[in-house]
């Protein structure tokens, strides 16, 4: 099934705000917000401990953001790799920096993939999970 630009664009969309909203170091609301309730945040394939719905995701950036002095991330090479209606499938390469409250820096360079849903508010992420396409920079330490 061909996948409608304006359906295209809402998903990247979703995964700019997720990044954004990471990149505030301080809104756990608007991480949540890219999530469905029962999102599974999978990032185990980088060595932290996947996370189940809302009140998983919100531990996890609770200590996160509590480490960590900045964030930026930038994402690039949006592909959509499945479409059926109402569920889709995105990657994106990303580039993300980090500086904890200890002076401890890392540098990710990765891809994020979303598998995401149709909702009556908008698209939201069902499943979240990423990898390195470079060894790591630095330290998940402040992530853990």
């Amino acid at each position: 099934m061909q996948c409608p630009i304006e359906d295209r664009i809402a998903i990247q969309d979703l995964m700019v705000a997720y990044a954004h909203a990471v990149d505030t170091v301080s809104d756990i609301d608007a991480v949540l917000d890219v999530f469905t309730e029962d999102a599974v945040f999978d990032l185990s394939g980088i060595g932290l401990a996947p996370q189940l719905g809302h009140d998983g995701i919100r531990a996890f950036f609770t200590n996160v953001f509590a480490n960590m002095e900045h964030h930026a991330h930038y994402l690039t090479n949006f592909a959509l790799t499945a479409f059926d209606g109402d569920t889709a499938s995105m990657r994106a390469y990303v580039i993300g920096m980090g500086q904890g409250k200890d002076g401890r820096a890392v540098t990710v360079n990765g891809r994020y993939y979303f598998d995401v849903r149709r909702t009556d508010v908008g698209w939201k992420a069902t499943r979240y999970t990423m990898d390195f396409l470079m060894p790591l920079s630095g330290t998940l330490d402040n992530a853990k």
